[in-house]
């Protein structure tokens, strides 16, 4: 099934309002489904009995003519590290579960929209290395990624048309890619953070998942919400990623690629897949030498990833006890060992990093990019893939979008992934909109 053949949350919602179908019919399909894929292990909990509730409110609103959100009756998962009122707080860790009090800002914003929230999405242990239960719906000998893997999965399988992840390097972009839908990590501060499992202050940024670019537009300005208790979150007039989405390009736009420093460790199918792309999108797109910068930046994301980790779950009281991983172990050891001046170094280079992207926009539209260095690792490699394509634009907090257009060598997706200027999200899905009808449509009788 492609892009064009999946019902839009805008034509089934309409749907809802003119009688068509009801809430509860699309939560009944939804749960139907994610019995049909329990083999995929997305899910960490669900809630059928509270979800059918709101649906049959929902249901009732309509019926009384009451407003309508954008959003309304639309079934929704949430990454096992944002909290629910009245559901367990797990974050893919045995030390955690308790029951939450209260909702994620986040999820106010969703539910205020008219969304329904079936249930949490499986995550890798505190959203860092550990593999979650998860398989990658493509093949399930195959990992959907990390740390965002059940939500990826859920979308992928079909079992809801929207889901919600975080990224702190490349949990949102890279099981996008591996599980082959369209995800957006929209620039920092766009999303507030508040009543989400805190791992950096510095770099963690959300993410939406969806089975289409306008789906995933729709459900990136439904929780573009400002909120003043993340110290983070942006209290100016926002960019509107759906109105970017059906807007016309005033002039074609022009695109970069760099020559990456890592790009060794790509496979042959993505080098040649984006090779393609590139070669397709002809004089559209210029072929860049990266700065010198660029070397010290994954050293520079790694210090204050690490030292933030250590810092958060710290506060947490998790450091030390058991269980835990050894790939936490490790990352909270080299957290506590990165010193202030090399944090603080850290700090200055990821400001060095803004200040040139920021000048850098004025002659590029977006940067495009390999999404991961290739397809999905298996599951018995014990690791969730290698994040190295998004760690430059989550450390710069530049908006990233997740298009699945690339094929490995076993058959599995490999995404593409654009990037644009910071807090110009918008413009960043308009471009992704022309870029998919450039590729995939222009030419065609």
């Amino acid at each position: 099934m492609t892009e064009a053949d999946i019902p839009s949350i805008q034509t089934t919602v309409d749907a809802i309002a003119e009688g068509h179908l009801t809430s509860r019919q699309w939560v009944e399909h939804c749960l139907a489904r994610i019995e049909e894929t329990d083999e995929i292990n997305a899910w960490s909990f669900i809630d059928r009995e509270r979800a059918l509730a709101r649906a049959d409110h929902l249901d009732r609103l309509r019926q009384d003519g009451s407003a309508f959100g954008p959003l309304h009756g639309v079934p929704v998962g949430l990454k096992d590290i944002i909290e629910v009122a009245d559901m367990p707080h797990g974050c893919g860790s045995e030390l955690m579960g308790n029951t939450s009090e209260h909702n994620a800002s986040l999820v106010d914003a969703l539910e205020s929209a008219g969304a329904i929230v079936l249930g949490k999405t499986e995550t890798t242990e505190f959203a860092t290395m550990h593999p979650a239960p998860t398989k990658n719906p493509h093949g399930l000998e195959y990992s959907p990624g990390g740390s965002s893997a059940g939500s990826a999965a859920a979308v992928a399988a079909g079992a809801v048309p929207l889901a919600i992840g975080s990224q702190t390097n490349g949990s949102v972009i890279r099981p996008a890619s591996f599980c082959g839908v369209f995800a957006m990590k929209p620039s920092a501060g766009l999303i507030p953070r508040t009543g989400v499992l805190e791992q950096s202050a510095t770099l963690d940024q959300i993410g939406v998942f969806a089975a289409t670019l306008e789906d995933l537009a729709l459900g990136v300005d439904c929780i573009n919400v400002h909120d003043s208790r993340d110290s983070q979150s942006i209290n100016v007039p926002r960019p509107q990623c759906l109105s970017g989405y059906y807007a016309e390009v005033p002039i074609e736009p022009c695109l970069a690629a760099f020559r990456l420093p890592f790009s060794d460790r790509q496979t042959k199918a993505c080098t040649e897949g984006f090779r393609e792309v590139t070669e397709a999108l002809d004089t559209h797109i210029e072929i860049l030498d990266a700065p010198p910068v660029f070397d010290q930046l994954i050293e520079a994301q790694r210090r204050i990833h690490h030292r933030e980790a250590f810092i958060a779950y710290d506060a947490l009281g998790i450091v030390g006890r058991e269980p835990l991983s050894n790939e936490l172990k490790d990352m909270l050891k080299s957290g506590q060992a990165v010193s202030d001046d090399e944090y603080q170094e850290a700090l200055e280079v990821k400001k060095s990093l803004e200040g040139f992207f920021h000048n850098f926009f004025e002659d590029f539209d977006a940067i495009l990019s390999p999404s991961a260095a290739g397809e999905a690792p298996l599951l018995s490699s014990g690791h969730t893939g290698d994040p190295v394509f998004c760690t430059i634009w989550t450390l710069a907090g530049l908006p990233c979008l997740n298009l699945p257009i690339m094929e490995g060598e076993n058959g599995l997706p490999i995404g593409v992934q654009l990037i644009g200027r910071a807090k110009d999200d918008a413009r960043l899905v308009r471009t992704a909109n022309w870029l998919m009808t450039t590729l995939f449509t222009e030419g065609e009788s």
